[in-house]
Parts: C-alpha cells; sequence; structure tokens
C-alpha cells in the first residue's frame, strides 16, 4: 500500500513538473504562436481571454511591400499592456500548416531564443521587445503568415498563471513579384479625317525582336481582327517586324494621313490596317498572342468612343 501511495505522490509530481515546464514563460517549447493548424496561444497555460487587456503584441519590420527570396529581415516582436513582472512571446512564420522561412538570432537580440523553427523569449523581460533576424525562403512560396503570441504576466505571486493576459497577432506577407516591363503603347493619334497613328514605346532597358508582337483591331465592338459588316479582315491584324532598341518607338500610320505623321513612320499602312482606326475602335499590342496593352475594348461598340482619363470622348479626334 505504502509502495502504492508513493507511486502516485511520483505521478503527480511528473505532472505538475511537465506543466510548469510547458508553461513557465522563461521558456516556452511546444507551439503556442497563434499558428497554424491547431492555434494554440499562451491561453494554453495561462489564465485569460485572448486580447482582452490593455495591450497587445505586433510585429515590426515586415517589409511592407512583399517579401524578396533569400532576403533577410531585421523583426522586433513587441507586448505591451499592464503586467507584474514581464512579458513573453513565441512567433512563427508559415506557409499553410508548415514552417517557412528561417528565424536567427541577431548581434543584438537579447532574451530571445529559437525554439525548433520558432523563435520566443528565453527569459521575460520588462520591455517587452525582442529583436530577431528572419530569412526568407529562395523562392516565391506564395504569402507567408507570421503569428505571435504574447503574454502580460499579472499573477498576484510568482509562479502563478493567474491574472496573466494574452495578446495575438496574424499578418500575411506575399512575395514582392517585381512587374513586367514590355512594350506599351506610348502614343494614340486619333485626327480628323485619315490622320491616325500609333507608337509603341520600348522601356525594357534592352534592344527587344519585334517579331513576338503584333497589333490587333476590333471594329465596333467585334472582335480582334473583325469588322462588323466585313467580317474577318486580314489587315486588321499586324505582325511587327525587326527589332526596336532600349527607349526607341515603332510608329504606324495611315497611308492617307498628313506628310508629317508618314514622314515619323516606320511603317505606314493602306486600308484596310491596324492604322485605319475610328474612335469605336479598339486597338490592341500582343506578345506571343497575349495581350499586353489595349485601347479600348474589343468586343463592345461605345457609340462614337470611350472616355479617358475623364476626358469625354477620349478616343476620338485626339491624341493621347
Amino acid at each position: 500500500m505504502q509502495r502504492f501511495k508513493n507511486q502516485k505522490y511520483f505521478i503527480i509530481f511528473l505532472m505538475c513538473f511537465i506543466s510548469i515546464g510547458f508553461c513557465y514563460p522563461g521558456g516556452i517549447g511546444g507551439n503556442y504562436a497563434n499558428n497554424a493548424p491547431n492555434m494554440r496561444n499562451c491561453t494554453s497555460c495561462h489564465s485569460g481571454s485572448v486580447n482582452s487587456g490593455n495591450g497587445n503584441v505586433t510585429i515590426l519590420g515586415l517589409p511592407s511591400d512583399g517579401y524578396n527570396p533569400g532576403e533577410s529581415y531585421s523583426l522586433t516582436v513587441q507586448v505591451t499592456g499592464t503586467n507584474r513582472n514581464g512579458y513573453g512571446f513565441q512567433m512563427a512564420s508559415q506557409l499553410g500548416n508548415d514552417n517557412t522561412g528561417t528565424f536567427s538570432l541577431a548581434s543584438n537580440s537579447q532574451f530571445v531564443e529559437l525554439s525548433g523553427s520558432k523563435v520566443q523569449q528565453s527569459a521575460r523581460t520588462i520591455s517587452g521587445e525582442w529583436v530577431v533576424d528572419w530569412i526568407a525562403p529562395s523562392s516565391d512560396v506564395g504569402d507567408i503568415t507570421f503569428s505571435a503570441s504574447g503574454l502580460a504576466t499579472g499573477g498576484p505571486t510568482s509562479g502563478s498563471n493567474s491574472g496573466d493576459l494574452t495578446y495575438v497577432v496574424s499578418i500575411d506577407v506575399p512575395a514582392n513579384v517585381p512587374q513586367e516591363v514590355d512594350l506599351f503603347f506610348s502614343e494614340y493619334i486619333e485626327g480628323s479625317s485619315s490622320n491616325k497613328a500609333i507608337e509603341i514605346f520600348n522601356p525594357t532597358g534592352s534592344s527587344l525582336d519585334l517579331s513576338n508582337y503584333s497589333i490587333k483591331q476590333a471594329a465596333g465592338g467585334s472582335g480582334w481582327g473583325f469588322h462588323p459588316e466585313d467580317g474577318e479582315v486580314p489587315g486588321f491584324i499586324f505582325p511587327l517586324y525587326g527589332s526596336l532598341d532600349a527607349g526607341d518607338v515603332f510608329i504606324l500610320s495611315a497611308n492617307a494621313a498628313i506628310n508629317s505623321i508618314q514622314a515619323v513612320a516606320d511603317t505606314v499602312l493602306g486600308y484596310p490596317s491596324v492604322s485605319h482606326f475610328a474612335g469605336d475602335d479598339a486597338v490592341g499590342l500582343f506578345k506571343n498572342n497575349v495581350l499586353i496593352d489595349v485601347i479600348g475594348i474589343p468586343t463592345v461598340d461605345p457609340g462614337a468612343s470611350w472616355d479617358v482619363a475623364g476626358e469625354a470622348g477620349g478616343t476620338k479626334d485626339h491624341t493621347l
């Protein structure tokens, strides 16, 4: 009987020891960063409800325009609010249920430690502030969720979890994907009579092979390459040719335009062509048959013209 009692006391002692080891704010362990899949936080061991106090937990230093793959960022975790003897935290970075990116300790990191793939306080601090480094994945993996659980101790006696306040935060950070720079319409002339021209600009910083590009026209909402009365018109699709130097322009004009327009054109086209358009005709610039710039809507007949940048009838008798 005495042996049974001793075993019972040992089990009770062991359970208390394990509980203290997991919940004591000087070293959390486990998953309590308000992170997927279980979304546990400090309330798993400490009393109180989430975000019910007068403080918060914040993550500073996250890239506002998205992370660059492989780049290192200095992050600061801050916990504020009424407390009795300091603050604690745990933070994670995840893609879905999986950890992604790498936390590391910086030269100015204090009272902070790594816990597996997460980062947390190694001891409670009165400042409630910890600095760590985070290295982004080597490639674009999509939106990364940063989550943190912060603790403001509030128990009346040392070692007590009662009266503690828990705060959580979750922030999604996308990858910073540079927008592809390509050719675009830099000027559009829809003048009186047949004074029509299109200018294409190369902003890429290098010479481009124009054989991958084409211009298409959609007359009166009839779709690319079509006229509402004449049906399919071969001249309404024009493959570009040659090359275009960085910073240079390629100009197409109608053959009935005034001499000053034709004089600067790289190509002068006879009717029917992509240079013979009216204010209600859409004109598109394509790369490998994918639309990359457009004036108008190919399947809509606006009547006489489209408004542009607040200018009523901007595509008729105007230069854009």
